[in-house]
């Protein structure tokens, strides 16, 4: 029996049935099964699976929305996620990939490209399982960290790595070094979180706070978006807008910035200060196409077909391979958008 347990997560008891078969056949024999996306998330927090394999379209909610609701949990961001779906558009794809999905697998099954994705899923770092008394030890580490006693809960971190690497034991060490004044010694704890888990968002912020306490600003703003683009695309907009704020002051001219806050407020419906973050990012850089291409997208969404057209045609003006841009310009061309 392999060491990797699954759960799927499919309206469709013949699709479910079939996976189960498959996997089984592969030699994993820890398999749940869910028939709704409400189902599944409850079974996530009792089982806690290695994997989840869900279907794209189910009854009560997305897939795509259980995958969110998943990498938006603390304690399930490095859980690996599949969606399946009989055809895969560009539009979905791109949807899954933001979200974080750790694959897509097309149905029909193909059983060598299932099998290879079994496999890598093998391969990669299981989610820890702590014994009892380990889980003991890491409960008294966190209740140290919380007391500031921060000697006596490091000593308690670095035992429990002995026992296995997280992305988490390596933030609190580097949370302890950063509050002793120790940030070159943070920063290497923080930087190894991040190789256990590139999406751990708040390790690339309190690497940035190192960096930034060193007096190394560009270096502690280069990670502090990093850690707010992944907040965004995470979906968690308060944790981005204060990791945003914070960059802006450290430097007011910073392009990337004005961007992501513009991609924020648009995403909250607040247009009007959306397109003040974007005007602002032009001032910056007035030859950047992305700029010109989400005026152009937040125009679409306040139905100003005109004024979305001319934020395109700027943006084309700049890069005149630039696809995106040019499929929705002709779309609005043809009245189909």
């Amino acid at each position: 029996m392999k060491p990797i347990s699954y759960l799927l997560v499919d309206d469709n008891s013949i699709a479910l049935r079939e996976l189960t078969d498959i996997l089984k056949y592969y030699g994993y024999t820890t398999v749940y099964q869910a028939r709704s996306g409400n189902d599944g998330w409850t079974l996530l927090k009792k089982r806690k699976p290695n994997c989840i394999i869900s279907a794209w379209e189910l009854a009560d909610m997305s897939g795509l929305t259980l995958l969110k609701m998943v990498k938006n949990d603390d304690r399930f961001y490095n859980t690996n996620f599949f969606l399946t779906h009989s055809a895969f558009t560009k539009v979905k794809v791109l949807q899954a990939g933001k979200s974080g999905v750790t694959g897509l697998i097309v149905v029909p099954y193909n059983l060598i490209n299932l099998k290879q994705k079994f496999e890598s899923i093998s391969a990669s770092p299981a989610e820890e399982t702590f014994f009892p008394e380990t889980e003991n030890n890491l409960q008294e580490g966190l209740k140290l960290l919380e007391g500031k006693n921060f000697d006596k809960a490091l000593e308690v971190f670095n035992n429990l790595i002995k026992h296995g690497e997280t992305a988490e034991l390596y933030y609190n060490i580097g949370y302890i070094k950063t509050a002793q004044g120790k940030y070159e010694e943070g920063i290497k704890a923080f930087r190894k979180a991040v190789q256990l888990d590139r999406l751990f968002a708040k390790a690339y912020k309190a690497m940035g706070e190192a960096y930034k306490k060193m007096g190394k600003v560009d270096e502690a703003q280069k990670f502090m978006q990093k850690a707010a683009d992944i907040f965004l695309s995470k979906e968690k907009d308060q944790d981005a807008e204060e990791v945003l704020n914070e960059i802006l002051k450290m430097n007011p001219d910073t392009i990337n910035v004005y961007n992501s806050m513009g991609v924020l407020y648009r995403r909250k419906g607040n247009y009007s200060v959306a397109l003040k973050q974007y005007e602002k990012a032009l001032i910056i850089h007035p030859n950047e196409p992305n700029i010109y291409y989400n005026i152009g997208r937040l125009y679409i969404d306040l139905n100003d077909p005109a004024k979305a057209k001319a934020s395109f045609a700027a943006a084309l003006k700049v890069k005149p391979d630039f696809k995106e841009a040019r499929e929705v310009f002709d779309a609005i061309e043809l009245g189909t958008l």
